[in-house]
């Protein structure tokens, strides 16, 4: 019995020192997660390229793909915004001196370079990159030459130039409409004549986008609208009484009261993107990065026997192509970061324009990055994807680029005030001429 007492006791120690040596390795293991955790550097990035906003198909796995590389040592917590009240709350903070580490650069999500000059730069809480670019030089010098020189504002790199453009055409459903002719080598009369009684995705909601993009290629049509358009880019444009723009307004009037969608008015681009994938418009302008929407996979988006596969894509009429390269790149960061939140961002943006991203961003929403030799992997996924490799066999030696009007209006009237006014040019409230002049006024208004 004693024996059975002592082997008893024995065994219960063994047990003990066994459970105190698991809990050990377990307190250990969760010591070191935590010590490793706690060498992790942070970064906050508030975007709106999240959510439902269709650029967040390529940026929150793009986010995802650097937080997995640099696993351990740096992490981006993405905070979604809402592309509407992005510049506004990004112009909060700069007034409290608190802004993130990351902010997008003028020209996208609403904020306007009026703004960032009379603000972020005259009070210089934009973080000078060029160091950042001489520490890069494989990343540098692809840069957009163009873009490189706007960024550079009294000798400091002020943004993070592009190496990607995007040149925006218009997408067509050959089920429908199948012009004799490619529409980038039609005039414009040719282009409205070869409608016949087909629709165009217009819309009048959020910031007008299709409606402007085909307004733009209008204007660049006219006589010297291609000059007006590439030069007030930078100073913007403030008086729409040129005869290129109200001409241009003139023949987008038409189209709105000829050629639009019965949900035109008030639609927003979800609106527009619905009326071409179910069969009530032919056509849609926008940007490459919608060619998903017409790849397998996507078909619960479409509706009334639309299929993808019948979805073609060029330029506009008069072999015209909206891309500018004369402008701000994708980011900038702040001075009021931490070093270690600088430390981050500029990491993420070697990383963004890394060849591996900047091609898997080119196939996930088009491209070009004319300082880049691309590697043999991603010519022949290109060639897989048809809707691509048609935009990029679209543009020719005599292909014209021009900048879009939301690249030449204050931020506050091509945002907000163009879409708002549209309505009255479709039910002849207002003339080309008056639409134009009201255009102004609000320009005026925003100089104020």
């Amino acid at each position: 019995m004693k024996f059975k007492k002592v082997t008893a006791l024995a065994l219960a120690s063994v047990m003990a020192l066994g459970f105190t040596a698991c809990g050990s390795t377990t307190d250990s293991k969760k010591e070191e997660g935590k010590k490793e955790e706690a060498s992790v550097i942070e970064m906050k990035f508030p975007t709106f390229l999240a959510g439902e906003n269709v650029g967040a198909n390529f940026f929150i796995p793009q986010v995802e793909r650097f937080n997995e590389k640099y696993q351990g040592k740096y992490k981006i917590v993405i905070e979604e915004v809402p592309q509407a009240g992005y510049a506004d709350k990004m112009k909060q903070l700069a007034q409290q001196k608190k802004l993130p580490a990351l902010v997008h650069a003028p020209g996208s999500g609403g904020l306007d370079a009026q703004w960032f000059k009379q603000v972020v730069l005259e009070n210089d809480m934009a973080y000078d990159l060029t160091e950042f670019a001489e520490e890069h030089p494989e990343i540098s010098e692809k840069w957009i030459p163009e873009s490189k020189k706007f960024c550079t504002v009294d000798g400091k790199l002020v943004c993070k130039p592009m190496s990607v453009l995007k040149p925006m055409g218009l997408y067509y459903n050959t089920s429908m409409y199948a012009p004799e002719k490619n529409i980038r080598d039609m005039s414009v009369d040719e282009f409205v004549e070869s409608l016949g009684d087909n629709k165009i995705a217009f819309m009048t909601g959020e910031n007008a986008w299709t409606t402007g993009l085909l307004l733009t290629s209008l204007i660049a049509n006219e006589d010297g609208g291609l000059e007006l358009l590439n030069n007030n880019v930078e100073d913007k444009l403030w008086n729409y009484s040129d005869p290129a723009f109200v001409k241009g307004v003139t023949k987008l009037q038409s189209l709105l009261q000829n050629k639009a969608t019965s949900n035109t008015v008030g639609a927003a681009y979800a609106d527009a993107a619905n009326a071409f994938m179910s069969k009530q418009a032919a056509i849609i302008c926008n940007g490459p990065w919608m060619v998903g929407e017409f790849a397998e996979g996507s078909e619960d988006k479409w509706s009334n026997d639309f299929n993808g596969a019948d979805v073609n894509i060029t330029i506009y009429p008069g072999n015209i192509a909206i891309s500018n390269p004369s402008a701000y790149g994708e980011f900038w960061i702040s001075n009021t970061a931490s070093d270690e939140e600088k430390e981050v961002a500029k990491a993420f943006l070697a990383f963004r324009d890394s060849q591996e991203e900047v091609e898997a961003l080119m196939l996930a929403e088009g491209g070009v990055a004319p300082k880049y030799t691309y590697s043999d992997n991603f010519l022949s996924e290109l060639e897989k994807s048809p809707l691509l490799y048609e935009l990029s066999q679209s543009t020719n030696e005599e292909t014209k680029y021009c900048a879009g009007i939301g690249d030449i209006l204050p931020a506050s009237v091509g945002d907000v005030e163009f879409g708002k006014l549209l309505p009255k040019l479709i039910d002849n409230t207002l003339t080309p001429e008056e639409f134009c002049a009201e255009l102004t006024k609000k320009a005026e208004e925003a100089k104020q």
